[in-house]
């Protein structure tokens, strides 16, 4: 048999498998050739999330600085005008040509921050930038968002010890400090300079101290020779004399100078001529006008009433509120900044009852919390969204006790300031630090109580026409009962004169008593028979007849604010809630 002839099908094999070899191999490269450039795709789009990763750290970093304050909206550049977060659809949002930016060896970041204050919270955003390898001069970018809360510091250690005197600044005259009424008490007194006795002021306190000289005019005297117990702790750096006779170094027993002193042992009857050095504290009123919150940048975010006026034409920073703002008005009101809220009890309570009726629930979360009433801290336990709550009594080592209706009832949570006064009970809230570009008052002539820690910073004066009491007892303050690292209200007040005589930051007028912080940049004066519990600082401390000072417990916690004690703010928690 002869065989047909394959070779014409052998041609077309030979080319048919060419081809489709060809075709293989440009298959191959095709698919390589993908690969590589979705490997390069990967890669930029990993390099762009780790630098948008950095722009988070990077605004973290910012926050976390302790000179910083996390709750001022400058501390970054914001995302949006609007106060939404950036991938909000109704954001509006800045120009990154606003942000911070920062330049790597991979890539570029842009990162900034929105501060909603109301919330204390910040809507963190960063964008990553690096190079796309599928354009020459294309970008890959990334996204990344995250939420940061935000913790106030509203109480600090003490880390200077003048607030745990009555303390006299001034120095370089021969009187720097004089005394022409007597003073009695057993609270601690500290004469930076020179202290001169008029003629026949009995000074009885439990400690005295003077830097300087110590003058005693014809039947003046320091403490008294009946007893140990009426001798005073007595310390004088400098010299001493009595009636206009020659100075002496002012050591060892001064009896003969009416000087009836004894050492901190009790028992050895001497003057230390070795005067602790304690530093005057300086108030740093421009730092606090831009950081107090409430205060003249940031007003209330929550109110209720007729608030104080914090400024007037913010930024400056002029004493621009032309009217002392009264605390203790007729009408009650209430300002806040940041999360939290407050009522009144709607009856009034026995210190055993377990049940409580407020006035509004509005705010108050949906599972148990704490509020506080008075001075003491209850755990609410059941009827939440309702106005009749349980209780459980004497929270965080509170002492139970009965409280009035209408008394403010606050939720005991991390607000970043509060401001408020119940008309009703006579009773003011204070938490933080506040400013107000002007003067303030306390003006209705009565018995007043405040619960909380805050420090209070006045451009302009202030004057006292009432008692304001951290704790009562019956029809006056509670001097034996006060915890001042419970409650302690500051003021601080840089002006003179006005609504005050004309040297005075700070005046007292006659028959009222203060449980307190005070701080005047110049005078701080206490008309008659006026009661002081705290710690007083002015350039002088002017004193009318018969001021009495009480002795209070060493102070070791303070409202944020305290001047010479470090300046602390807010504390920004880790960031949660990525998207991106």
């Amino acid at each position: 048999m002869q065989f047909r002839s394959e070779r014409g099908m052998a041609l077309v094999m030979a080319l048919g498998m060419t081809v489709v070899l060809g075709m293989a191999g440009t298959t191959a490269m095709v698919y390589s050739t993908s690969n590589s450039t979705q490997a390069y795709q990967t890669r930029s789009r990993g390099n762009a999330f780790s630098l948008a990763e950095s722009g988070i750290n990077n605004s973290m970093a910012i926050l976390d600085l302790p000179t910083n304050n996390a709750l001022d909206p400058d501390t970054l550049p914001k995302c949006t005008s609007n106060n939404t977060k950036y991938s909000d659809p109704t954001a509006t949002h800045t120009s990154t040509s606003t942000w911070l930016h920062a330049t790597y060896s991979g890539g570029s970041v842009d990162y900034c921050g929105t501060l909603i204050r109301a919330s204390a919270l910040w809507y963190l955003t960063s964008i990553g930038n690096t190079h796309n390898p599928n354009k020459a001069s294309g970008t890959v970018t990334r996204t990344l968002e995250a939420t940061v809360t935000v913790t106030p510091t509203v109480t600090q250690p003490l880390n200077n010890p003048v607030w745990n005197y009555l303390y006299a600044g001034n120095t370089g005259s021969a009187c720097d400090q004089t005394l022409n009424n007597n003073i009695s008490g057993s609270s601690r007194m500290y004469i930076a300079g020179n202290l001169c006795l008029s003629p026949n002021v009995q000074l009885n306190q439990s400690t005295v101290i003077v830097g300087g000289n110590l003058d005693l005019s014809n039947n003046a005297s320091v403490g008294a020779s009946t007893s140990l117990s009426t001798r005073v702790e007595t310390y004088v750096g400098g010299n001493c004399r009595y009636g206009g006779a020659a100075w002496a170094a002012c050591s060892g027993n001064q009896d003969a100078r009416n000087i009836y002193s004894k050492l901190s042992d009790g028992v050895t009857t001497s003057v230390n001529h070795v005067a602790p050095v304690v530093a005057p504290p300086a108030a740093d009123f421009a730092t606090w006008y831009e950081n107090a919150i409430p205060g003249p940048s940031q007003t209330c975010t929550s109110s209720s009433g007729t608030p104080p006026t914090f400024d007037g034409n913010y930024p400056n920073h002029d004493n621009s509120v032309s009217t002392p703002v009264d605390l203790t008005p007729s009408s009650s009101y209430f300002c806040r900044v940041g999360p939290g809220a407050n009522t009144t009890l709607a009856g009034a309570m026995t210190s055993s009852q377990t049940t409580l009726t407020v006035a509004s629930a509005t705010g108050f979360p949906s599972s148990q919390f704490t509020i506080r009433v008075d001075d003491e801290s209850m755990l609410v336990t059941g009827g939440f969204g309702t106005t009749t709550w349980t209780v459980t009594r004497g929270a965080n080592g509170s002492t139970s006790a009965a409280h009035l209706s209408g008394q403010t009832l606050v939720w005991n949570t991390a607000t970043s300031g509060v401001i408020g006064w119940n008309a009703t009970t006579k009773t003011l809230t204070i938490s933080g630090t506040i400013y107000i570009d002007g003067s303030a008052k306390v003006s209705n002539g009565s018995l007043n109580s405040y619960n909380g820690q805050g420090t209070l910073y006045l451009s302009g004066t202030f004057h006292v026409t009432g008692s304001l009491c951290a704790t009562i007892s019956a029809s006056a303050c509670n001097f034996a009962g006060w915890n001042p690292d419970f409650d302690l209200f500051m003021v601080v007040a840089n002006g003179s004169g006005g609504q005050n005589n004309p040297s005075d930051s700070i005046q007292i007028d006659n028959n009222f008593s203060w449980q307190g912080g005070l701080y005047g940049t110049n005078a701080v004066e206490f008309g008659n028979n006026v009661s002081v519990d705290g710690p007083i600082v002015g350039s002088q401390i002017l004193l009318s007849n018969n001021l009495t000072t009480n002795s209070f417990p060493t102070i070791t916690y303070v409202p944020v604010g305290m001047p010479s004690n470090d300046e602390v703010y807010a504390q920004p928690n880790p960031p949660q809630g990525f998207t991106g």
